[in-house]
Parts: C-alpha cells; sequence; structure tokens
C-alpha cells in the first residue's frame, strides 16, 4: 500500500477574541485566524478534508478534520518516495 500524497493547506480557524468575559465596545474587525499544516492526506471529499501527521500501512497518527468552507488553499508536495537503498 502507497502512502497517501502530503499537503500543504491554509485553513482560517475559529478563534476566541477576548481573554475575560468582558471587553470594550468600540472597535470590532474581523481578522482571519490562518493556520497553515503540513500532512498526509488520508480523505479529500465534497464536504471537507482529513490529514494525519504521519502514516503506515496499518496506523495513522491523530486526524485533524477541516470542512472545505474552511480551507483557503491546499497544494500537493508530492508522493513519498522509499529511500534509496544505500
Amino acid at each position: 500500500m502507497n502512502p497517501p500524497p502530503v499537503v500543504a493547506v491554509v485553513w482560517e480557524d475559529a478563534k476566541v477574541i477576548d481573554a475575560g468575559p468582558w471587553a470594550n465596545n468600540e472597535q470590532h474587525v474581523y481578522k482571519p485566524h490562518l493556520v497553515h499544516q503540513v500532512g498526509f492526506l488520508l480523505s479529500h471529499t465534497d464536504e471537507g478534508i482529513i490529514l494525519s501527521q504521519a502514516w503506515h500501512p496499518e496506523t495513522v497518527a491523530a486526524r485533524d478534520q477541516i470542512p472545505l468552507g474552511m480551507l483557503r488553499s491546499m497544494t500537493v508536495l508530492g508522493p513519498v518516495k522509499p529511500p534509496r537503498k544505500r
């Protein structure tokens, strides 16, 4: 079984703006919280993608699920090539 492709993605995450329960009611400027992530692309559907930090034919590391609506960009870095023998 070949490893899935490795991708670099940029996605927008939700975030809490204030550190406490109250904030000044002054300026409300929207600033996107962009996350840059690299991982193995385990799934890519019409609803979203699933990435893993590590891959083995029998197991994968912790997985991240990102809805397509949050995905800003995805670049395929390429297939994983087996190491050359010495």
